[in-house]
């Protein structure tokens, strides 16, 4: 049966300190198998890979991992290094490297290797391919790839440029099968990952996918004003024994998406009604003000927006909200006061 668990992989605002520790405990506590470290804006794992990891950089990496590790959860870490499209030089061999070097001994269990939502290049795969030998090296397991074209998506061809031809066709035979393969459905964002769907990915990538689970992400220009408080819907019963692994990443809201984390698992575990998960999940880590307040208004949040919701109604809520006062009370205040607005850096929403 696959591993479930969480990987912060979005744009925008990341989760803070106090918000990401708590996952360990959560995890443990309502069931979770790993948490891979990997927010688009730690420009030290994406953008700025290049550049030397400070002693507190690896001091914070460390502490985190040791605080999931103590908690029985497996920690991972992925990196992106970006602009490696075409070729790699003497120095990012070296670099890279150091840093497969330096993560190696920090012990993590898990290594991501993310080329998501970078340029298309004729030679991606076999730029990306050299990388992940190389990694090998240092992790003869853990290593998790996230190919450029991780979907059918066709926006993926339009916004980063057409796929390689035969690049999704090649990984079957160029990655190898020890290494899981991320997977984000028939969308980027997946309304429905079919068991038809997941066996045709199986026969792609020649291994179950490791699914990258979009289905509650708000972290682009638009889906920022809406909170995807919305049942676990649209995948078979099938879908844990036809998949790798399933990673949730989640929403920019931290607290709120352990609500949808744990919604999700009595779907997926106990075979829930999505609605009545949703509703059980609300009941058991919330106040029954504010459970009965999300109950309420949560597809208000999921389909009108933060934009069609009147000022006078937007204070209403907040004072309420000020007033209960739970962290996940204060998220939803946070948010409909605009705090969690998401640039351009997302390319497909």
């Amino acid at each position: 049966m696959s591993q479930i668990g969480i990987v912060e992989g979005f744009f925008g605002p990341s989760w803070s300190p106090e918000a990401r520790l708590s996952f360990a405990p959560f995890l443990k506590k309502v069931g979770g198998d790993f948490y891979i470290y990997a927010p688009k804006r730690d420009a030290f794992l994406r953008k700025a890979w290049r550049e030397t990891w400070t002693p507190e950089y690896l001091d914070f990496i460390n502490e985190l991992k040791n605080h999931f590790q103590l908690h029985g959860i497996k920690f991972g870490l992925a990196l992106s290094p970006f602009g490696l499209g075409t070729q790699i030089t003497n120095d990012d061999w070296q670099i890279l490297r150091g840093k497969f070097k330096q993560l190696s001994d920090l012990k993590i269990d898990y290594l991501g290797l993310f080329f998501d939502d970078m340029p298309s290049t004729d030679k991606l795969l076999e730029v990306q391919t050299s990388v992940l030998n190389l990694a090998s090296e240092y992790f003869e397991a853990g290593l998790i790839f996230c190919p450029s074209y991780y979907s059918l998506d066709p926006i993926l061809d339009k916004v980063f440029g057409p796929r390689p031809d035969h690049y999704v066709e090649s990984l079957s035979t160029s990655i190898p099968s020890s290494i899981d393969i991320c997977w984000t459905g028939p969308k980027v964002i997946s309304e429905e990952i079919s068991s038809d769907h997941l066996s045709l990915v199986h026969s792609l990538l020649g291994r179950r996918p490791f699914i990258w689970e979009n289905l509650f992400a708000n972290d682009g220009p638009k889906n920022c004003k809406f909170l995807k408080l919305r049942s676990f819907t649209g995948r078979d019963k099938s879908f844990l024994k036809d998949t790798s692994g399933v990673g949730f990443n989640l929403m920019n809201q931290a607290y709120l998406s352990q609500l949808l984390y744990l919604s999700s698992l009595y779907v997926l575990k106990q075979d829930m009604d999505p609605d009545q998960a949703f509703a059980k999940s609300c009941k058991d880590l919330c106040s029954n003000q504010l459970a009965e307040f999300i109950l309420e208004n949560r597809l208000t949040f999921l389909n009108q927006g933060l934009d069609k919701i009147d000022p006078e109604t937007k204070a209403k809520y907040i004072a309420k909200l000020s007033e209960e006062g739970s962290l996940l009370a204060l998220e939803i205040g946070s948010w409909l006061k605009g705090e969690f607005i998401v640039g351009p850096e997302c390319l497909t929403d």
